[in-house]
């Protein structure tokens, strides 16, 4: 799930469970870019997306990666990489708080759907509720 600095969903892509989050950064970032029509300045994860090639592929895309490096990583050189903004690391709560918002929805929270185009449909829906509550207030 990507979302902005307000915790409103941009884009939502759903995985098997046992998959690696890592694979669908750029489909991810790339789909919101789309409608966006411009990149973010930074981007934070969690330590599950610590890895050299998404950190050279936001760089590549001039976004700061706001990702802590995990203790077992083995590179070869931590200085290389810019700090970790720890201020703006603490703003990643944001997407664990949308997701409690989605998760309101007790479709969602308990996956009733089998087949994944569903339970998008079912997010799709949530979102839209959430985006009226929000011009409702």
């Amino acid at each position: 799930m990507c979302t902005d600095g307000r915790g409103n969903v941009l884009q939502v892509i759903v995985t098997r469970g046992n998959r690696n989050e890592c694979k669908i950064i750029g489909p991810l970032v790339g789909s919101t870019v789309q409608n966006q029509n411009r990149w973010p300045t930074r981007l934070a994860g969690d330590k599950g997306y610590s890895s050299d090639k998404i950190r050279l592929w936001l760089m590549s895309r001039k976004v700061r990666a706001v990702i802590p490096m995990r203790d077992t990583e083995h590179v070869k050189d931590r200085d290389q990489w810019p700090r970790l903004i720890k201020a703006a690391y603490r703003r990643r709560n944001v997407v664990e708080r949308c997701i409690a918002k989605l998760k309101e929805f007790r479709r969602i929270a308990t996956r009733y759907e089998k087949l994944a185009e569903s339970f998008v449909g079912m997010v799709n829906l949530a979102c839209i509720v959430l985006y009226l509550r929000l011009l409702d207030s």
